[in-house]
């Protein structure tokens, strides 16, 4: 197994194991309170489209505070991270002519994302398991150290950091759990670089309380 799925393998059995947990209980479950939540989540990166070309999948973490009005909407404050290993350019001259031919494996580095968002979820139901949309905007960061091995000086060492909008949405399953609730995600972002868009699609396992 790859480092970067490896967190997320951990997260999905401590996610089954609640779920037989649960299943088990004799009570039911109560519902989340309406007010001020929290929550945590892991998983993987999975880069998409054009990103796809030059990034591997990597690893992402997500905390966000959440304002519940007791109804199915909620409005949360989200911050995300990630990382991942980079196997060909992302930063390229004006002119990409002039960067030479990249065999397999002469291109290493990495990329950091880290931004922040204001989201809406929408609950399509109110049992146990709670199915639920999700969606926003924010503004992004991203930051790109690059390596071309035998490639001319002006291509070796690069970095680059650029501060992008972006959207994003997405679905999820939540579990109630008590006053908390343990939930599965799965988002797609496009973030607005340049010459090429950020996209990516996190799939997370996380808690909320």
């Amino acid at each position: 197994m790859t480092p970067p799925l490896r967190p997320l393998a951990l997260a999905l059995g401590a996610a089954v194991g609640a779920a037989i947990a649960a299943a088990a209980s004799p009570a039911p479950l109560a519902a989340q309170l309406p007010g001020i939540g929290f929550g945590v989540a892991l998983g993987a990166n999975l880069p998409a489209e054009k990103y796809d070309e030059g990034v591997k999948p990597g690893v992402v973490g997500n905390l966000f505070a959440e304002l519940r009005f007791g109804a199915p909407v909620s409005l949360r404050g989200s911050l995300l991270w990630s990382r991942s290993d980079i196997d060909n350019p992302l930063i390229r001259p004006v002119n990409s002519d002039n960067l030479p031919p990249v065999r397999s494996g002469d291109v290493t580095g990495d990329v950091n994302l880290l931004g922040a968002s204001a989201d809406l979820t929408f609950e399509l139901g109110r049992s146990v398991l709670r199915p639920y949309v999700v969606g926003g905007v924010g503004v992004y960061a991203r930051r790109v150290a690059q390596d071309i091995a035998g490639a001319a000086d002006e291509f070796r060492s690069l970095r680059r950091t650029d501060t992008d909008v972006g959207f994003n949405g997405g679905a999820g399953l939540k579990l109630a759990l008590g006053p908390a609730a343990l939930f599965v995600e799965g988002r797609y972002y496009s973030v607005r670089t340049r010459p090429d868009k950020t996209n990516f699609v996190p799939v997370t396992v996380g808690l909320s309380f």
